[in-house]
């Protein structure tokens, strides 16, 4: 299970995304500002690439509050992510 404190502090997605992984199933959060408004983006892939490699038809995002709850629902959301697709987190390594 993911837990909030895993996730860092929300100073530190003032600068750049968090990555990390659970069980097969990547995952990053990122802070993104789109029409004056400031949220925190997450999104959820498959392993065994990197975001940047993985192909976008795999990711699943979700936008969150850019707050401290935000980043608890963030944790939520991952970990539901986690436990709805468990075929797709097996590794094909």
């Amino acid at each position: 299970m993911i837990k909030r404190n895993e996730l860092l502090t929300l100073n530190f997605y003032k600068k750049e995304p968090f990555t990390g992984s659970y069980h097969g199933m990547r995952y990053r959060i990122e802070k993104m500002e789109e029409d004056g408004s400031v949220f925190l983006l997450a999104a959820t892939y498959p392993q065994p690439f990197c975001f940047t490699a993985t192909d976008n038809s795999l990711k699943t995002f979700e936008k969150f509050d850019f707050s401290e709850q935000g980043l608890c629902d963030a944790a939520d959301w991952l970990n539901t992510q986690y436990e709805n697709n468990p075929e797709k987190w097996k590794s094909t390594c």
